[in-house]
């Protein structure tokens, strides 16, 4: 035994002088990423028309999707899901980590939780784009301007108006080799900042004899049907009539909200990917009514020359310079109706995805 520790000992102390004392390190694939959500939505969150009227639902993202794709192909190589929420002098951000190994990406980021907004081809940085489906086949036969169509009009899709859809892209970005979490960020040194890529506008219209409606719907045609998420930029291959629901103008004070003695005022506020540019010439809106005494009313106004208003441009304004008359019942003897707002109901039903 001690000759063999004699023998040993030696190579032992041979290996420790020839080994070398390094820190142990390993390259960190871990990033942090922050993305901040703009919530200045005009007549959505700001810049409302009348504040007494109903404003539109609104609830901040549950969650953003950020993904890292090649630069080349578009593909997603990296993605997470945030979910931890922070305030901070620059609004209301969204952050967490992301694995991925060094290199040069792009980034994509958009919020999950959308109800009629969907997005297609969601693994493919380039390709991703967001759209509505068109509406369900129960309430396209119920429209009565829609009801009688001549065999040679083209198909019209009729879609529900998109809710909004929160986007941030960056075209470059860089994974650095580093043995710590780094940031994330933009080529200027920024967090990244994602923005709307659906404009919401309010309308209205004047209403003469709208004691004798119980609902009315909305149909604005040369919209966009869908927008790409990277660009933001709206389809316009894409010609869309955009459905909606109009509401009546009520006043807790004084019950109908009047623009005259005999008139009335019905609103929305609708979104949209985008007027179509060279949609000079159809943009028209229908607004279809049900009545009282169980008769139908549809009014057809071109609104080319709304959209070039400064209300249209600056605030998403669409103002009508148009009345509706929707004729009174027809007479009889027992007694009439005596019909209020009140009556008027709600449509509810489901989106299918």
């Amino acid at each position: 035994m001690r000759r063999l520790l004699n023998i040993l000992l030696p190579v032992i102390l041979l290996l420790a002088a020839s080994c070398e004392r390094r820190p142990m390190m390993e390259l960190s694939n871990t990033h942090y990423v922050r993305v901040y959500v703009s919530e200045d939505i005009k007549n959505v969150t700001t810049g409302f028309y009348n504040e007494e009227y109903e404003r539109p639902e609104y609830k901040s993202p549950d969650v953003l999707r950020v993904m890292l794709a090649d630069p080349q192909s578009g593909a997603v190589r990296a993605e997470r899901f945030l979910r931890n929420k922070g305030q901070d002098s620059k609004g209301l951000y969204y952050d967490g980590y992301i694995i991925a190994d060094p290199g040069e990406y792009t980034l994509l980021a958009y919020n999950f939780d959308t109800e009629s907004t969907i997005i297609s081809d969601p693994y493919n940085y380039r390709k991703a784009y967001a759209y509505t489906d068109g509406i369900a086949s129960h309430l396209k036969t119920k429209i009565p301007s829609r009801a009688v169509k001549s065999p040679s009009d083209e198909p019209e899709q009729i879609v529900y108006d998109p809710d909004h859809l929160f986007a941030a892209d960056c075209g470059c970005v860089q994974v650095p080799y580093v043995d710590y979490i780094d940031t994330l960020r933009t080529p200027e040194g920024d967090h990244f900042h994602a923005e709307s890529i659906v404009k919401s506008y309010y309308l209205q219209v004047r209403v003469k004899g709208v004691q004798y409606a119980t609902s009315s719907i909305g149909l604005l045609t040369g919209m966009s049907g869908s927008a790409v998420l990277h660009s933001k930029a709206m389809n316009e291959d894409s010609n869309v009539t955009v459905y909606f629901e109009m509401l009546p103008g009520n006043n807790p004070s004084s019950g109908i909200m009047r623009a005259t003695d005999d008139e009335a005022i019905i609103y929305t506020t609708f979104g949209t990917f985008g007027k179509l540019p060279d949609a000079e010439n159809e943009l028209e809106i229908t607004f279809d009514f049900l009545t009282v005494y169980g008769k139908a009313h549809s009014e057809t106004i071109d609104i080319t020359d709304v959209f070039a208003t400064p209300e249209a441009k600056n605030q998403q304004w669409l103002l009508l310079d148009h009345v509706i008359v929707i004729p009174e019942p027809p007479k009889s003897s027992g007694g009439g109706f005596a019909p209020s707002l009140d009556e008027w109901g709600d449509i509810t039903t489901d989106i299918i995805i």
